[in-house]
Order: C-alpha cells, then sequence, then structure tokens
C-alpha cells in the first residue's frame, strides 16, 4: 500500500477536489471523524468546510494547516469498504491524527480503488500535530497494515502498476483532471531533456505538450499547453494551460527538470545504445519488428514522420528507469535520419560498420560513436537534431533533415575556420 500526503493551506481546494468526484459518482464519502452530518444524513461539503474551518484557531500560525493523503492498495486488491475504513482509521491513529477532524473519500474513476483522507494540521489550541519524519512513519504504519490484513505489499508494486494510469479519454469528462494526473505522474517518474522526448512518454496516454509564447503589457512570457489526443496521435480535445492544472507542470519546473535530467541520464546512456546497436545488428526488416525486438529487452520506441513518409524523430523509452532519450542523445550514429536512411534499404547496415560503431565484442560504451575528446561535438549535434525534430513538419517535408544539418555543419566549419585564419594573422 502507498501513501502520499501533502500539506496545504487551501482547506477548500481538497476538499473540493474529493467532493466534485462524489457529484460525478467517481468517488463516495466512507466515514468521518469528529464531523457533523446534514439534516438529510448525508455529508456536503459546505457543512464538512464551516465544521473543519471552525476548528482551526483564529491565532494559528501555522500556515498549511491542511492534510491530505492517498492511501493505495495494490492494483489486484479488491478491499471492501468497511476494511478500507478500518485501514483509514488505524493509519489517522498511529499517525497522530485519531482525534483530528477528518474525512475519508472512497476514489473510483480509475481501475485502481483507493481512499483520499482530509484532515487538518493543527489541534483545537492551535498547536500542530507532529510531522517529524511523517513520511518514513507513514511507510512503517503501511508495512505494519499490510503484514495485519495480509495485503500484497508496497514492495511489490512497479512504478507502472503503482502509476496506474489509464489514457486521457474524453468522451469520460473531467478531462482536465485526467490531464493533471497524467502530466503530474509521468514528471514524478520519467527523465528527459527535451519538450520531444516528453512528448514520446505523453503519447502512450493519449496526450501531448506543446511550448506558447504570449505577451502581456510589453513583457513576453513562456508557457505550455496539454493537449489531449486520439491513438493516433491527432488533437482530440480543447488544450489546457499548465496555470489550470496547478504548480509543477509549467513551463519553468518542466525546464527545471530537464536540466536535472542532464546528468542523471549519462551513466544510463552506454546500456540503451548497446541495446539499441545489438538490436539493429540483427536486421530488423520494419520498424514494427524493431519495436517488438527493442520491447523483448524492455525498451519502447517511439518514431515519428512527416506526411510523405520520412522519419524525422526517434526515441527509446525506459519505462523502468524511467528515461526517455531521443536516437541523437544516444550519438551521431542514431540519429533519426540514419534509422530513415535504413529502413528506406534494410539491405545496407551501416550499424555493422566496426569503424563507426566498434567491434561486437569490444564494450558498446567504449564506441567510438561518443567519444570525451568530441563532447562539444556531440551536444551540438544533439541540439541541431532537436531543433530539427521540433521543426519539421509539412512545411519542410520536402527540405528533409539531410539539408538542414548540412546547412548547420557547414556554417560551424566555417565559423572554425575563421577563428583559426585569425589566429595564424596574429
Amino acid at each position: 500500500m502507498i501513501a502520499k500526503i501533502s500539506a496545504t493551506e487551501n482547506l477548500g481546494g481538497a476538499l473540493g477536489y474529493n467532493f466534485k468526484k462524489v457529484e460525478r459518482d467517481e468517488a463516495s464519502v466512507l466515514c468521518v471523524n469528529e464531523l457533523r452530518k446534514a439534516f438529510d444524513g448525508t455529508y456536503r461539503m459546505d457543512k464538512v468546510l464551516s465544521d473543519m474551518q471552525k476548528a482551526i484557531p483564529e491565532k494559528c500560525r501555522t500556515k498549511k494547516t491542511v492534510f491530505h493523503c492517498s492511501l493505495n492498495p495494490h492494483p489486484d486488491e479488491k478491499l471492501s469498504d468497511e476494511l478500507l475504513v478500518q485501514i483509514a482509521k488505524e493509519y489517522m491513529e498511529a499517525l497522530g491524527y485519531g482525534k483530528q477532524p477528518y474525512i475519508v473519500f472512497k476514489h473510483n474513476d480509475i481501475a485502481r480503488e483507493h481512499i483520499h483522507i482530509v484532515s487538518l494540521r493543527v489541534d483545537s489550541e492551535g498547536k500542530k500535530i507532529n510531522d517529524r519524519f511523517e513520511k518514513r512513519r507513514s511507510k512503517q504504519i503501511t508495512d505494519a497494515l499490510e503484514r495485519k490484513y495480509n495485503l500484497i505489499p508496497s514492495s511489490k508494486v512497479s512504478d507502472k502498476e503503482e502509476v496506474g494510469m489509464p489514457k486521457v479519454d474524453i468522451s469520460k469528462g473531467n478531462i482536465k483532471e485526467q490531464v493533471a494526473s497524467v502530466v503530474r505522474t509521468v514528471l514524478k517518474h520519467y527523465r528527459f531533456c527535451s519538450l520531444g522526448e516528453l512528448n514520446a512518454i505523453l503519447s502512450a496516454y493519449n496526450l501531448a505538450v506543446e511550448e506558447v509564447k504570449t505577451e502581456f503589457r510589453g513583457k513576453k512570457y513562456d508557457g505550455l499547453v496539454y493537449v489531449p489526443t486520439d491513438d493516433k496521435g491527432n488533437k482530440a480535445g480543447t488544450p489546457i494551460h499548465a496555470s489550470d492544472i496547478g504548480r509543477g507542470v509549467g513551463y519553468t519546473a518542466v525546464q527545471n527538470r530537464m536540466q536535472k535530467s542532464k546528468q542523471t541520464i549519462k551513466p544510463l546512456v552506454p546500456t540503451i545504445r548497446g541495446m539499441v546497436l545489438q538490436t539493429m545488428r540483427t536486421f530488423p526488416q520494419t520498424e514494427e519488428e524493431l519495436r517488438q525486438r527493442l520491447e523483448e529487452q524492455g525498451l519502447r520506441v517511439i518514431i515519428r514522420k512527416n506526411e510523405s513518409g520520412r522519419i524525422y524523430g526517434i526515441t527509446f523509452i525506459d519505462d523502468k528507469e524511467g528515461i526517455a532519450l531521443n536516437g541523437s542523445r544516444l550519438g551521431k550514429g542514431y540519429s533519426a535520419n540514419v534509422f530513415n536512411t535504413y529502413f528506406s534499404n534494410p539491405t545496407n547496415n551501416p550499424f555493422l560498420d566496426e569503424t563507426l560503431y566498434g567491434s561486437p565484442s569490444a564494450r558498446l560504451e567504449q564506441s567510438p560513436t561518443i567519444q570525451p575528446s568530441q563532447s562539444e561535438t556531440e551536444e551540438g549535434d544533439n541540439l541541431v537534431d532537436e531543433l530539427i525534430e521540433d521543426m519539421v513538419g509539412e512545411s519542410f517535408g520536402t527540405m528533409g533533415n539531410d539539408d538542414w544539418k548540412e546547412a548547420v555543419w557547414q556554417r560551424k566549419l566555417r565559423r572554425q575556420s575563421k577563428v583559426n585564419l585569425k589566429r595564424r594573422k596574429r
């Protein structure tokens, strides 16, 4: 059982999130503690909000007074409401919230049923409930509850099972909440260095991200919108601004995630590169065959084409490690253009070239594709490839990647030549 705890100062937002699901029959109130029922015997948001607000002293120094937690059993568990209530009560008691007002909701909007608990972090005297080592204590409590009730241990829940994310389905409504759930989970579990790589991950959940630039009172702003798509990647719904979802999914947060990812993925690149190289040396005749052989090794591949059928982007995703790598990030010999050339004529396999890729017996991480002395060149090639992948569309379809790369490369050589000439004159 996985517990996810958050602290906030927005009591209305925490309650509103859960009560909206109740209104749509996507959740139900399981139980409450120290809260009154309405006259009709049900629990209404205005009553619960009023009771909780009254329980917070006026001279309270704690800003984030709201405790919001979700308890997530293993997806294979099918627990009764009575057992879920018992688990919630024992969990809150052990964590120190047994005498606090709280309300427990059961969510059934996704296949994996789970519960949410909203409570207060301060008592009637304004004293903060002890939250030292809260997450560590929470893990100890959930482990004990798993043993007591013979539940499937959380250690057996993989990242993908824990995520339990369905695709965004616009026919179900509540699109913003579906999008928010996918985006937050992806940003938490995956590392990527470009929007193209992020889009490759999101495509599995019928979602895409686009960068937007706006101007307000003479000042320019960068932002992101998330767009629901169909199974073919076509836009299927109204774009949702990151600001409408909340903190942690906007332009700055995504940029920070990309910067941090650049360092953390470096040790994993040789392994991914080796898997791709070994697979390509088996001569896959079609893109589908490449997908199948990589999936056997735990890799997914996303191939992007323009309308003329030319491959302009390729991304390799390791869901277990939580990383996405554009082909160009593996090295120059793994760019989209190389794969486009190969699948145009699979009999001519460039991945057999030992002068470029190394011999089969050599350590693949030492492949000449990426050498320390070439780090600057590699970084430049990655940036060029990503720029091309982002820009290629219908308007660039007739020009092709070769022309763009060649032009950029020639400009780079000219700049280097000018620098050398200046040094010689000195």
